[in-house]
């Protein structure tokens, strides 16, 4: 890699883990177009502390030696075009629209700084793989657990305050399991998923009785849920002192909320995380970066780790609904509209002017 080509990897501004999965996807782009990464998470990353600064070596060490001040260079060039040298740390709140965002045009540009603040998943990069890269041949998952491996290191006082709580709680009460269950806002995510959620206690019990476990780690963002699992479940159970919302509140999730210290929003996402990636069998939520990030933390046997999607008789019954529910919308608005302009449907415009007579215009 030459030091005059960089991936500026900019937050995707979304969860914790969603923001990391988009800096693994580019991280792997950064390798196939020999550039050097440079992570900045700005003012849109709900984990900075304030204006300035780079969020993310809040919680990592750096994946470069090189600094975004480094980039800002008078001689550069940069794609998207829409960034110079004066406004790179800037957030693009036009970046919805995904203008010169297409990624083949980003991994074929020339420009010395390319950035990147739109997520995009391993998935698709992959059809850039040479077959002289490391991942060629891999699936999504082998070259993610190879990125977080290669390039993923904690800030040492986050490592420490993991390793203690693993020390004080967990270490001794092997076999663990881990069991994340969202509730809150993610209920705008999944369609129905109280229905998900009843698939848990079954496959617990199901492992409780398999393996003997002792205890079970619970990462949840939901209050009603963890007074839910300590009544079933008793003093096995077993959670780290994180806020929490209400089973359905989808206004005020723990990552959407304010904190003394923001840092410490990040903190917890990342504790919960990595200890359940020292537990001995987990299971999770398959529409969640936080479960997918602990499957991709460390080799797991596939008899040891379960992620609960919806099975294809309700994800067919769930599409016929938003089907039907959007007939209804259709049929809504063709009614409006009807009544709003009648002039386009052969009716009289009530808010045009007065016809003029022809006497009045000869006259």
């Amino acid at each position: 890699m030459t030091a005059d080509r960089f991936l500026l990897i900019k937050s995707w501004g979304c969860g914790f883990w969603s923001d990391v999965d988009h800096v693994m996807g580019q991280l792997l782009a950064a390798e196939l177009t020999n550039r050097i990464p440079v992570v900045y998470w700005g003012t849109n990353s709900l984990y900075s502390e304030s204006f300035k600064g780079n969020a993310f070596e809040l919680y990592f060490e750096p994946v470069s030696n090189y600094t975004v001040e480094e980039l800002i260079q008078p001689g550069f060039t940069y794609y998207p075009p829409i960034w110079n040298e004066k406004n790179l740390k800037v957030e693009d709140l036009d970046k919805v629209a995904w203008a010169y965002r297409n990624l083949g045009d980003m991994m074929n540009s020339n420009a010395n700084v390319v950035v990147s603040d739109t997520h995009y998943f391993i998935r698709p990069i992959i059809h850039y793989i040479p077959k002289s890269h490391w991942a060629y041949g891999m699936t999504a998952h082998q070259i993610y657990r190879c990125l977080f491996d290669k390039y993923i290191r904690l800030k040492p006082d986050i490592q420490e305050e993991i390793q203690e709580f693993y020390d004080e709680h967990m270490k001794e009460f092997h076999p663990l399991l881990g069991v994340h269950i969202r509730g809150g806002d993610k209920v705008k995510e999944v369609e129905n998923l109280s229905h998900l959620n009843k698939k848990y206690h079954q496959t617990i019990q199901n492992f409780i009785n398999k393996y003997d476990i002792k205890k079970i780690l619970l990462l949840t963002d939901c209050e009603d849920i963890l007074t839910d699992f300590q009544k079933r479940y008793g003093q096995m159970v077993v959670f780290t002192d994180c806020k929490r919302g209400q089973l359905n509140d989808t206004k005020n999730a723990p990552h959407l909320t304010s904190y003394s210290e923001r840092r410490r929003k990040g903190i917890e996402i990342i504790k919960d995380t990595y200890l359940a990636s020292m537990c001995d069998f987990f299971i999770g939520n398959g529409y969640s970066n936080v479960s997918y990030t602990v499957k991709r933390l460390k080799d797991w046997p596939d008899t040891n780790i379960v992620l609960f999607y919806r099975d294809l008789k309700h994800e067919m019954k769930l599409a016929k609904k938003r089907v039907k529910a959007d007939r209804k919308r259709r049929k809504s608005e063709r009614i409006r509209h009807r009544s709003e302009y009648p002039e386009l449907y052969g009716g009289v415009n009530t808010y045009a002017d007065e016809p003029i007579s022809i006497d009045k215009i000869i006259g």
